[in-house]
């Protein structure tokens, strides 16, 4: 409602999340449903912090009452990921990389399924992923993406994409996506903003 951090619920990132230092090679997920990383049941509403700032790149799953690690997979190569989700419906994770491509990743043994997907937006540096509670498809956006959020479907092909910067988001700062539960589209920015957007 305001902003402020809850104290209670800050999670310090310690050596057990690959590394300390996640700089804008990361991403945040509130897990959707349960699923299995590695060889660990990993509960719906825990956290899944990615850090692409590790060699490999390193998926942590969270406790959010804690912030205790429920499990960590290093991925099959190091892609220096800038953003990443689990889908509930492919049961698969996604990143977004460094060279601007979007990856599919069994979240069992961290291999890559398929081809890279490459991307109509710079993605290299901050960015966000977010699938759309309606379509299905993917939003994606970042800051070397300027002030463009661009819905791609599952192969990589573009359905639209909106300039955001009649709304506020105008100084290439995108960093972060999230859907609320209301269907409402959510943007961190690297100003330490977080925008509701109207898509």
């Amino acid at each position: 409602a305001t902003g402020a951090a809850v104290p209670a619920k800050t999670i310090t990132l310690g050596g057990a999340f690959g590394t300390p230092y996640t700089y804008n090679h990361a991403g945040l997920q509130v897990v959707p449903s349960a699923f299995t990383l590695g060889t660990t049941a990993v509960p719906a509403g825990s956290r899944l912090v990615f850090n692409g700032y590790a060699n490999p790149d390193r998926i942590v799953a969270v406790d959010p009452a804690d912030g205790s690690v429920i499990a960590s997979l290093a991925l099959a190569g190091n892609y220096d990921l800038t953003a990443g989700l689990y889908d509930a419906t492919s049961g698969h994770l996604f990143i977004t990389d460094n060279s601007s491509v979007m990856r599919e990743i069994d979240p069992l043994n961290g291999a890559q399924v398929g081809a890279n997907i490459a991307l109509p937006i710079n993605v290299q540096s901050w960015a966000g992923i977010a699938i759309d509670p309606l379509s299905g498809n993917f939003w994606i956006g970042s800051s070397g993406g300027g002030a463009r959020l661009v819905e791609i479907r599952r192969d990589g092909s573009e359905v639209r994409r909106i300039d955001t910067v009649s709304q506020g988001l105008d100084q290439g700062e995108i960093s972060g996506l999230a859907f609320a539960p209301d269907g409402k589209l959510w943007v961190a920015s690297t100003q330490g903003v977080i925008y509701r957007i109207t898509t």
